[in-house]
């Protein structure tokens, strides 16, 4: 079986494009052929794994899709579909897995694929299913047609016009194609997905994996002293890859902070800060590693935390959460999205209505008491092992790879 996983960019580019390598690399370890096909990339290519997605067009493309998109046509022209197909049929590919596609691919190159071939697509987030944007954030216009969106002109609908009521259309014509399957991390993913109409069957459930083994929980206060953490009280987490980012609810995160602020917290912030933020956290003993692109490092950060503060009011399925989790560290939140999936509540962390300040306050304080913080981070190493790994993720889709290829 010869699989080729595609997306907008390496692991660089976010969690979804990160799952699409990290699946190339297990299948190849298995003894696979696979290989990893992008848009572009933060990492030197390895024509072995990685592959430019455009070949030698990759200039003119990624130029068309950014003309397109600005004068209201984004990834509506499959400009780069007869390189893609020829790729994959010379190469001889089995199935063809697409992950995230906003700026770099059409969904009509995927119904055209599905056509020869089983085609995979893996809802990260809710683009696949509404007229572009990435979360509706409580607007319904999805489960209609979409049209004068409340987010047009923010990426990845950031067009000079609005134009996401085709954009909906065309998105229900491709999900029409019998052999494009769609595959979504969370079930609350799925059920928004059926939510907008597009559906004849429900995407399957394959929830993400990490590397478990790496991340791990170890002695925190070695790693605290190695990381430069002088911590008087207990060490909360902020992380997220832009903060700027309104979806990520940084300011419930800080009120929280501030509502804690006599037990002296001493706050590490993973990701792109903001000056703003970073003067709103004056008041706190804190580190500010910025963006952290080595997953050792990364794990080490996770580890050294009591808990994970995580605030976003809408979101899949985080792979930051399983990376803390599987570091022993629990999650104080919002029970937003697809993460009341993830976590038993009050035993690997505890969440909260979405945007209830006083409760998020509360639990933030109760999570951090000792004894309740060993119990949750023990239960919180089991349940990442137990259900988040990367060998449980490559089980999973196997499985549904092989299901494919016998139809």
């Amino acid at each position: 079986m010869k699989i080729c996983q595609i997306s907008k960019a390496d692991s660089f580019g976010g969690g979804a494009s990160r799952v699409a390598e990290e699946l190339t690399l297990l299948l190849r370890a298995e003894g696979y052929t696979a290989q990893h096909w992008v848009s572009s990339s933060g990492k030197p290519i390895d024509f072995a794994v990685r592959h430019p997605l455009y070949g030698r067009f990759t200039r003119e493309i990624r130029c068309a899709h950014y003309v397109l998109k600005r004068i209201g046509l984004p990834e509506y022209v499959p400009i780069e579909l007869p390189i893609v197909a020829h790729k994959l049929r010379a190469l001889e590919f089995d199935i063809a897995h697409f992950h995230d596609l906003s700026s770099a691919i059409s969904p009509y190159t995927l119904a055209r694929l599905a056509k020869r071939m089983p085609v995979v697509w893996t809802l990260h987030d809710c683009s696949p299913f509404t007229g572009g944007c990435l979360y509706p954030m409580g607007c319904e216009r999805f489960t209609s047609g979409c049209g004068s969106c409340p987010q047009s002109g923010i990426w990845p609908i950031d067009s000079m016009i609005d134009t996401t009521r085709l954009g909906w259309t065309i998105r229900k014509r491709v999900h029409r194609e019998p052999n494009l399957h769609c595959v979504a991390p969370s079930q609350w993913m799925a059920d928004m997905a059926m939510k907008s109409g597009m559906f004849e069957r429900p995407p399957l459930v394959l929830a993400n994996g990490i590397d478990t083994d790496l991340y791990r929980n170890h002695d925190k206060q070695t790693i605290r002293t190695q990381l430069g953490i002088a911590a008087r009280g207990p060490v909360v987490l902020l992380a997220a890859k832009h903060f700027g980012d309104e979806r990520k609810g940084v300011r419930y995160a800080l009120n929280a902070l501030r509502a804690i602020a006599d037990l002296r917290p001493f706050v590490v912030v993973l990701g792109a800060a903001d000056p703003a933020l970073h003067e709103q956290l004056s008041g706190f003993d804190c580190l500010a590693a910025g963006y952290v692109s080595v997953p050792a490092d990364l794990a080490r950060f996770y580890n050294a935390a009591d808990v994970l503060l995580f605030c976003s009011i809408a979101d899949n399925q985080p792979l930051s959460i399983i990376e803390a989790m599987s570091a022993g560290t629990p999650l104080i939140g919002f029970g937003t999205g697809g993460i009341p999936e993830m976590v038993l509540q009050d035993e690997t962390g505890f969440l909260v209505p979405t945007g209830d300040e006083p409760a998020l306050a509360a639990a933030l304080r109760r999570g951090i008491d000792p004894v309740r913080a060993a119990r949750w981070s023990e239960n919180c190493r089991r349940h990442a092992v137990a259900h988040y790994s990367h060998k449980k993720m490559l089980e999973r889709y196997l499985n549904f790879y092989n299901s494919l290829i016998s139809i």
